[in-house]
Order: structure tokens, then sequence, then C-alpha cells
């Protein structure tokens, strides 16, 4: 991370590279590049202002960019880009003192939202970490959740369902057989990926802890229903 001072006279601001974040991340740092500039596109802002050159090793010149806070948190947290930038650059506003907002339905004092917001979004983002089979649907209603009564508005709206899903124990009843068995088949045959149901958010069965559960579709239902009768998967 680098501490580089702007003109405008405020204190240093920090900033990420794009290679930091590939260390973080796991990530090749071409994959990251790539990434940076698809966000700048959908932010409609010039990739040129957040470039800078590195020197390698061996002595070669390579691109990176340098992102502020705003902007790592965007490209980091894996929804929307619009909407996380959104989220984002409320709670450098808020926490600058540059914006009021309306009240809070969580009653937080202003000055003690801004701290919150940025500890909610760091929760979405171990949430995931912890998480990581987690559907595109269950994250965006996950952190609508956990964000929008703390921003006081619909910063991440939730997503409609286009599809019903069904539990382990929903299937089981349908079939006549048990919750259990249901799993055992699933896991045999491969059958929890996105094309027979989703991961969500649940409550474990065995204690107060939130766990991941697969959730199938129509797809799903009709997939284990010819595997108990003895015919294969559609």
């Amino acid at each position: 991370m680098s501490a580089l001072t702007l003109a405008n006279g405020r204190s240093d601001v920090t900033k990420m590279s794009s290679r930091e974040i590939a260390t973080l991340t796991g990530k090749q740092h071409k994959d990251v590049l790539h990434d940076c500039r698809k966000m700048f596109e959908a932010l409609n802002i010039q990739s040129a202002d957040f470039s800078a050159d590195y020197t390698d090793a061996k002595g070669r010149v390579y691109q990176e960019y340098l992102l502020d806070e705003d902007l790592t948190m965007t490209l980091i947290t894996g929804y929307s880009i619009p909407l996380r930038h959104k989220v984002s650059k409320r709670w450098r506003e808020l926490e600058t003192g540059k914006a009021l907002p309306a009240k809070s339905s969580s009653g937080l004092p202003e000055y003690r939202r801004a701290r919150t917001l940025k500890m909610s979004v760091e929760a979405v983002h171990q949430l995931f970490d912890m998480m990581p089979n987690l559907s595109e649907l269950s994250k965006q209603c996950a952190a609508a959740n956990i964000i929008n009564p703390v921003a006081g508005f619909e910063a991440i709206p939730l997503p409609k369902l286009e599809e019903h899903f069904y539990t382990a124990g929903q299937v089981g009843e349908m079939l006549g057989i048990s919750a259990q068995k249901i799993g055992r088949i699933s896991n045999a045959n491969n059958l929890k990926t996105d094309q027979y149901g989703i991961y969500v958010m649940d409550k474990s069965a065995y204690s107060s802890k939130q766990v991941e559960a697969f959730r199938y579709n129509a797809n799903g239902v009709e997939a284990l229903r010819h595997l108990i009768h003895g015919a294969d998967v559609a």
C-alpha cells in the first residue's frame, strides 16, 4: 500500500496497487488489470487517471493501477459495480463530513454511522470469504440485509426471485425419502451446481451459526426424481 500526497492540501491519501490486490486475492495480476478496466468502463471513468508503471527485478517496465479505497472496495466486492461503488462512495462522504444524509433507519448518530457502514462492508467481505459457494443471488440478499439498514437507503436492492427453490426436506417430502438421502444422492451425482439450484445462507441444524445450504430448483427436483426412480439425469 502506498501513501500519496495530493495537491489539494489534504492529508496523505492511501492507495492500493493492482499488484497488491492480486497478491491478496491470489489472482494473476493480468486478471486484476482486466477487472480494473471493466470497472473503469462501468463507472465511465478514465483508466489513465489511475495508471502507473513499475519495474520488475529484471528492469522490465509494466503497467499497474493505483486505486483509492472507494475503487478498491468496488473492485473486490464482486457485485454490480455501480451499486457497490455507490456504497463505498457514500461511506467516504459520511466519514469526511461532506454529506449529511437523511436519518438512518438504524437510529445511529451520523458520526458513528460512517464507521459502522465501513465495518458492515468489511463484514460482508468476511462472510463471503467464509462461504465461497454462495450464489450471486444469495450474496446480494445478504449484502442488502447487512448494509442497507446502516446506510439509511437502499444502496443494494433486494433481488427478485424468478424461480422457486426447495430445501432438501421439501424435495424429500415430494419424493418420499428423507432429506439426508436427498443430500447423499445429490453429492454422489454432483447435482449441487448452478444447473440444479443455488447455495444460500441458512441456520445450522446443530448450532446458531449460519452455514451454506443448497436449495434445489425445478431442474434439481426433476433430476433427483429420475435418479430415485432408476433413470438417468435428464
